[in-house]
């Protein structure tokens, strides 16, 4: 049976770093680690300084190695294409260490796909 899981993680130090040409390459690294990998992206989304996923996962799929792919390939990939970054990061990772998650009853999949996309009025409303 396959696995329904909503993530989420942020950026090291919650640093505002998901926005304009770096968020539109992080989304699009995203995309391909998760096809590369076969991991299947249902919904993302990207606000300034955190990520929302979902994704459904194949039983032989553990998580946590979706989410070392993913993460650990875009902070690398990143960072080449943006070497200025490190700087302004003032890190050698682009991500917070560990994630969060919940999984999800197929039936719960529409109400967090509105969550998720609800994320950018929501940071608005707290900036």
């Amino acid at each position: 049976m396959e696995d329904l899981c909503h993530v989420w993680f942020s950026t090291k130090m919650r640093k505002i770093a998901l926005v304009d040409e770096i968020g539109a390459e992080i989304r699009r690294l995203l995309r391909e680690v998760a096809t590369r990998t076969s991991i299947k992206l249902l919904e993302m989304e990207t606000v300034a300084d955190h990520v929302h996923l979902l994704m459904r996962l194949e039983p032989e799929q553990a998580l946590s190695s979706a989410m070392h792919r993913l993460k650990g390939a875009t902070s690398r990939y990143i960072f080449l294409k943006f070497p200025e970054l490190k700087v302004d990061m003032g890190h050698n990772s682009f991500w917070q260490k560990g994630y969060g998650f919940r999984r999800l009853d197929p039936s719960e999949v529409p109400r967090v796909r509105r969550y998720m996309r609800s994320q950018e009025a929501r940071a608005l409303r707290h900036t």
